[in-house]
């Protein structure tokens, strides 16, 4: 039977796995170490491995959003228009995201963080060929991680605005939460894509799980991590870079299969939008949508 351990904490999933150790005295250390609220675990295998989670601020019900447009602009004052606008038009998407599913229902994980947006931009091969662009944005939106929650659907939204910049006929294929297809094809890649997150964010501590005879790791929404299937040995540095191209090149295959399922292999070979032909289609051309559409 695999030996599996949560990365979440089972009972409060603002709690993260920090440490681990075959060794109580260990991670006893370690705890009087933690600045903030820690929870310890023993998971009874044949030798015991204790795990150490330490939390973040608890999470808020979405129902206490409140993204007013002077705090927006005040956040965003001074800082590129791409960057601004880019910023709106996610918030309006959160929004909309939460309008969709009950508010008490959808939480808040941490603050807004509009510099990231910036950085996410920063990262892309603008004018390139359109699923490298739009894979590219939908990877460093979901990286840079800037909303409080719903970060993977606000940046496939965005991706299929990246499409339609470059040709305004073009007819998103199902992506809706509650759809057939999104469990047969859309989560999948969501899955993956939160699978190499979490191992781009903790090499370094899976390696040493694996040491500890561990096989697998699961994150909340029973997402299970093989440790096998990813490369852990490697400074933390090395994997922030190496698998955040992982990331790119698995969004950018996201991108791609949108368009063939949309019938759209046209596309494929199409120059995708400059950073400002983007911007200029967020300002103009989805003023008038229902952006609850999309989700």
């Amino acid at each position: 039977m695999a030996r599996l351990v949560h990365y979440h904490h089972p009972c409060a999933d603002n709690f993260s796995l920090t440490f681990s150790s075959a060794s109580i005295a260990d991670v006893i250390e370690r705890r009087r170490e933690a600045d903030g609220e820690t929870k310890l675990v023993g998971y009874p295998f044949e030798t015991l491995v204790y795990v150490l989670y330490e939390g973040t601020e608890a999470s808020e019900s979405a129902s206490d959003i409140d993204y007013e447009s002077d705090w927006l602009e005040d956040r965003l004052s001074g800082g590129p228009r791409a960057t601004q606008v880019t910023a709106f038009r996610l918030v309006e998407l959160l929004e909309a995201a939460v309008d969709v599913r009950e508010a008490e229902a959808f939480r808040l994980y941490k603050d807004f963080e509009p510099d990231q947006i910036h950085r996410a931009l920063e990262n892309i091969a603008w004018g390139t060929s359109l699923p490298t662009v739009a894979g590219e944005l939908m990877s460093n939106l979901v990286l840079r991680h800037a909303l409080p929650n719903a970060n993977h659907r606000t940046a496939i939204a965005m991706l299929q605005f990246c499409i339609e910049s470059a040709d305004s006929s073009f007819e998103m294929p199902s992506t809706h939460v509650d759809d057939e297809t999104w469990k047969a094809w859309v989560d999948p890649y969501i899955v993956e894509s939160k699978r190499l997150i979490t191992v781009r964010r903790n090499n370094v501590r899976f390696e040493h799980l694996q040491r500890l005879g561990i096989d697998a790791v699961e994150r909340k929404g029973g997402i299970r991590i093989e440790l096998a299937d990813y490369e852990l040995d490697m400074h933390w540095r090395e994997a922030l870079s190496r698998y955040a191209e992982r990331h790119e090149e698995h969004c950018v295959s996201f991108a791609r299969e949108i368009l063939e399922r949309a019938d759209r292999t046209d596309l494929v070979d199409r120059a995708g939008p400059t950073e400002a032909e983007f911007v200029e289609y967020l300002e103009t051309g989805v003023v008038e949508r229902d952006f609850t559409e999309l989700f």
